[in-house]
C-alpha cells in the first residue's frame, strides 16, 4: 500500500496491491496507514468533543465499558466531508468491490478506569440487514495507539481464523423463533458458554489475535463478521483515548425485520446467546418504514447516501 498524490483537506489517497487486496477479503481487515490528514483528525476530535456525554448520562448499556460516548456523529460536518471525499470513496470500493451505503457514526472515549468491549462482532450495528449482506465500519483513533506503552487499541481476530458469520446466521435462526413466540434460552444458555468472555473460545481468541499501533491519521477497516474487543488504555501520559467508528453497508443489502426485532431485543446479543437487554441508545434501522421485509435498503426514502 503506497500513499500517492494527497488531498491536504482531509483524505489522503492510496493505493493497493492485488497481494493487499486479497489479504483483505480473507482476513477481513486492514490498516490504512496515513489516510486521513491531520486537518481531518482534528475535526473529528472537536466534533466528538462537542457531542460526547457521559456513558451513564445517555443510559446505554455500556455505561461500564466507556466514559463518554456519542451515536449522532453521522450528521456532522467532520464526518460527512470525509465520507463524501472522492479518495475516501475509491480506496473502500477498490478494497471492497462494490459501491456502500453510509449509515452512522459513533464516538467512544476510553479512560485508563474503563475496559471498553469485550470479544464481539458488530451484532447490533447491523442488525437490521440479512446475515447474507455485507457491512463494514472504519475505526479512527483520534490518539495515538502504542500497544506497547499505554495501548487503548483494538484486538481483532482474522476472519480466516474464525469468523462471526455462522453467528449472523444463528441469530437469524433464533430471532425467528423469538418473534413466533418461542422461548429461545434453552439454547441460548448454550451458546452463551462458548462466546461469553472470559471462555475457553476467549482463550483462543486471545492466542491468536492481531494488534496493530496506530499514528494520527491511521485508521482499520474491518467486516462485520470480525471479532474484535477493546485494548484497555494504561495509566500513562493520555488521560483519555477518543475514537470514531463510521458504518457502511453493502448498497444492495435487504431489510429483514425479523433479525432487527431479535438483535433489538437482546441488545444484539442473539448469535451469542446473551441478553444485554434493549437498547435505549441508537435506534438506526427503526427508520425504514417505508419499504417491506426483504427489499433493498436503498429504496428507502431514510437510507443513507451511496459512496
Amino acid at each position: 500500500m503506497q500513499s500517492q498524490e494527497k488531498d491536504f483537506s482531509l483524505v489522503n489517497n492510496l493505493s493497493f496491491s492485488r497481494d493487499e487486496i486479497e489479504a483483505f477479503r480473507r482476513q477481513g481487515f486492514i490498516k490504512l496507514k496515513g489516510f486521513l490528514s491531520e486537518r481531518a483528525i482534528q475535526s473529528l476530535k472537536q466534533a466528538a468533543r462537542s457531542k460526547v456525554i457521559s456513558a451513564r448520562e445517555s443510559k446505554s448499556a455500556y455505561g461500564d465499558s466507556f466514559s463518554r460516548l456519542t451515536y449522532d456523529l453521522g450528521t456532522t460536518d467532520a464526518v460527512k466531508n470525509i465520507y463524501s471525499s472522492i479518495a475516501f470513496r475509491t480506496a473502500l470500493v477498490t478494497l471492497i468491490g462494490h459501491p456502500l451505503i453510509m449509515t452512522e457514526s459513533q464516538s467512544f472515549e476510553l479512560t485508563p478506569h474503563k475496559e471498553g468491549f469485550a470479544w464481539h462482532y458488530d451484532s447490533l450495528s447491523f442488525r437490521y440487514i440479512r446475515p447474507q449482506d455485507a457491512a463494514f465500519s472504519v475505526w479512527i483513533p483520534l490518539d495515538p495507539i502504542d500497544n506497547s506503552g499505554q495501548g487503548g487499541g483494538m484486538a481483532y481476530l482474522a476472519e480466516d481464523i474464525y469468523s462471526a458469520k455462522a453467528n449472523f446466521q444463528m441469530a437469524s435462526l433464533l430471532s425467528k423463533r423469538m418473534v413466533a413466540g418461542v422461548a429461545v434460552e434453552d439454547f441460548s444458555a448454550h451458546l452463551r458458554a462458548v462466546f461469553q468472555t472470559p471462555s475457553l473460545l476467549t482463550d483462543l481468541f486471545e492466542a491468536y489475535k492481531t494488534q496493530d499501533d496506530f499514528a494520527l491519521g491511521d485508521v482499520l477497516l474491518f467486516t462485520k463478521s470480525m471479532w474484535h474487543r477493546s485494548e484497555p488504555l494504561l495509566p500513562g501520559p493520555l488521560a483519555t483515548r477518543l475514537a470514531v467508528t463510521m458504518r457502511f453497508l453493502d448498497w444492495r443489502s435487504r431489510l429483514d425485520k425479523t433479525m432487527f426485532e431479535g438483535e433489538s431485543e437482546s441488545g444484539g446479543g442473539v448469535g451469542m446467546g446473551v441478553n444485554w437487554g434493549r437498547p435505549t441508545q441508537t435506534a438506526y434501522g427503526s427508520q425504514f418504514i417505508d419499504i417491506n421485509d426483504g427489499e433493498e435498503i436503498r429504496t428507502s426514502t431514510y437510507c443513507g447516501p451511496v459512496i
